[in-house]
């Protein structure tokens, strides 16, 4: 990961946004003294466990989510945890990536590459479904042909855009054809295959509807045992997970539990009733992290956060109206306060992790003074001295800021949005609005919406045509109805060209325009913190996801006292 800027500036706000730190407190004295005699105990018996030898088999690992998990079907999920459930513990995709992001078998035993236009993979033969079923070549056709269905309507169907057709060669070989272009096997990597015996006779358009995404039936180290809507997943290990792969997972069993509230989530693992938070206080991490007990992870991601303008709507068609906005909101304020400086701040969407960012590219800077000459140049002024941004009709700028609901983090960060734009005249509303909502706002085609706040992870493969494409307008992830004829002809030619070097300057190129355009608020790239609990062992997190390793992590046992 690269080093942080952690260059802090400041500026004045209202009281309401510095006291972000001042009502995080959220244990008396006592119970923070008696915790640090309990896990200190807890860090000895797994210092203890792991200097006697290798790794320990059952016990069950409480994971604290922050959502319930959305559909566990690799089909139609968009949810990102629940991605990582399906991809690394309930299904297995062809291939995956190592922790050098290097392609490597799974599924697929081998594979191999005919030019830029074919590739065949040959199967395992000891690979089943948790129904007893043997998992076929005929599982990977259907999978690949539903992901491309549009009544299916896989939320990363774009992986597979240039592919053209699967044909099953015998039982455990296939062999796809796709028009020449990048990393064309990245999406084989993140789909994992689908059991076509339980899904093929689903109508494509209900497949999102299907009773299988509540009880899965996969082929993955973890199988599925049970699950409680809002409250909790259960998985339990699978005994006949092949030995080549890895075999039976050490864990007996994984509870994910639905724990939206991060100071909630924190008390459950300060009481010994979880032991991996996903979303802790990011304010009071590093201190957190210190404490006797527990290990705070800072994992590399590709995410960023973003405010994304509605383009359909008022001034937000105007680049000069968006560039604005992002110059009066302190961002690195933002990444000092509310994630304890955690983060780096964004030029553009691709991230500092990616091959294809561009160092020299900086991030619009934080300017009031340019940013209110930039709103009047595009016609908006204070024009009757109350202070306020108003149109050339006397309308004042003000719009509504949605947010998911029940997240204290967004409307904290929402509120210090708000207080910037404030200070030079602008209206910010902070609105929160519940997850499933929210989502149908902003991707729904009538875009009922101003602007939203929300973080996005990118993928391995770079490819922004989904979200600033002109052939994407209308599409689910093209809120913003941003398209611009020269952006679309930078897409489309770094989308096809497969040599890195010469893909570079197009990539490059198109950073620089959206950091001009700003179609979105780039506002800053951040890792996942975590906390997890010491008697947690073998655990590894990296770009590939917090949950990659997870079969290979155990408990350590409870040693007497």
């Amino acid at each position: 990961m690269p080093p942080y800027r952690r260059a802090y500036t400041t500026h004045e706000r209202s009281p309401d946004a510095h006291s972000v730190r001042a009502r995080t407190d959220y244990a008396p004295a006592l119970l923070v003294v008696w915790l640090a005699f309990w896990m200190a105990a807890c860090d000895a018996s797994a210092d203890r466990a792991a200097a006697a030898g290798g790794p320990a088999s059952g016990g069950t690992l409480v994971i604290a989510g922050p959502t319930d998990l959305d559909h566990a079907n690799p089909l139609v999920s968009a949810d990102g945890w629940t991605q990582e459930i399906n991809r690394f513990l309930l299904f297995l995709p062809l291939v995956r990536y190592d922790q050098d992001l290097s392609l490597e078998p799974l599924l697929a035993e081998s594979w191999v590459m005919h030019g830029d236009t074919a590739v065949t993979f040959r199967l395992r033969h000891d690979v089943y479904w948790h129904d007893g079923r043997q998992t076929t070549a005929h599982d990977v056709r259907f999978t690949f042909e539903a992901a491309t269905d549009t009544a299916v309507a896989h939320p990363s169907a774009g992986w597979f855009a240039d592919w053209l057709t699967v044909e099953v060669v015998d039982s455990f070989t296939v062999r796809a054809h796709f028009r020449p272009h990048a990393d064309p096997l990245n999406g084989a990597a993140l789909l994992p295959i689908a059991p076509a015996h339980l899904l093929d006779t689903i109508p494509p358009a209900q497949l999102r509807a299907a009773a299988f995404n509540r009880a899965p039936i996969g082929n993955g180290p973890f199988r599925f045992v049970s699950q409680q809507p809002g409250d909790r997943w259960v998985l339990e290990a699978n005994p006949d997970f092949p030995a080549a792969l890895g075999g039976r997972p050490h864990l007996d069993r994984i509870v994910w539990r639905v724990i939206p509230d991060r100071q909630a989530q924190l008390a459950e693992l300060l009481t010994g009733n979880a032991d991996v938070v996903l979303i802790p206080p990011a304010e009071q991490f590093s201190e957190l992290a210190a404490r006797p007990g527990l290990r705070g992870i800072v994992r590399p991601s590709f995410k960023y956060a973003f405010v994304g303008w509605n383009g359909l709507r008022g001034p937000f068609g105007d680049a000069r109206v968006r560039r604005a906005l992002t110059m009066a909101i302190d961002r690195t304020e933002i990444l000092q306060a509310l994630r304890d400086g955690n983060g780096t701040l964004a030029a553009a969407p691709v991230h500092p992790n990616h091959w294809a960012w561009d160092p020299a590219l900086e991030p619009l800077p934080f300017d009031t003074v340019a940013a209110r000459a930039l709103l009047a140049e595009a016609g908006l002024r204070d024009r009757d001295g109350d202070g306020a941004i108003e149109s050339t009709d006397g309308q004042a700028l003000s719009f509504e800021l949605e947010f998911q609901a029940n997240n204290d983090f967004n409307r904290n960060m929402a509120e210090m949005i708000a207080a910037d734009l404030a200070a030079i005249g602008v209206r910010a509303i902070p609105r929160p609005i519940d997850w499933n909502t929210l989502v149908n706002h902003v991707s729904s085609p009538d875009r009922d919406f101003d602007a939203v706040l929300m973080g996005w992870e990118a993928d391995y493969r770079i490819d922004l045509r989904e979200l600033f494409h002109s052939a994407s307008l209308g599409g689910p992830f093209q809120l913003a109805s941003y398209g611009t004829a020269e952006m679309d002809a930078l897409l489309d030619r770094a989308a096809l060209t497969v040599d890195r070097q010469a893909a570079l300057p197009l990539w490059h190129e198109i950073q620089r325009r959206l950091r001009d355009d700003q179609p979105w608020t780039f506002l800053y790239f951040f890792p996942d913190l975590i906390l997890a609990s010491a008697r947690v062992q073998g655990l590894h997190m990296d770009l590939r996801g917090a949950l990659a390793t997870l079969p290979a992590w155990w408990i350590a046992p409870v040693m007497a006292h």
